[in-house]
């Protein structure tokens, strides 16, 4: 009596279709010098603008609060971009 809980192995069931090994497409070429530092100041420089925003605009500094939001938000579409630019190569 078989068990109709048990998953048969697909040695013993010549039905189950056997998974196949594919490859992973050609990988991207590693980003260059240039490209990496530019990452990683945006990076940077966003980190920095979201805490001088936090803190200009815990003790009330309201026009500082707005450059460090608009500069975080410039860091943040460069990284789009960034991005999006090497994706597309």
């Amino acid at each position: 009596m078989t068990d109709p809980y048990r998953i048969p192995s697909p040695d013993s069931d010549p039905a189950i279709p056997r998974p196949t090994i594919s490859r992973p497409a050609a990988s991207k070429p590693a980003l260059s010098k240039g490209a990496l530092a530019l990452r990683a100041l945006l990076w940077l420089v966003l980190m920095a603008s979201a805490v001088v925003n936090v803190i200009a605009n815990g003790i009330g500094a309201w026009p500082l609060g707005l450059v460090a939001g608009g500069v975080a938000v410039a860091c943040i579409a460069a990284l789009i971009v960034h991005h999006v630019s090497r994706r597309k190569t």
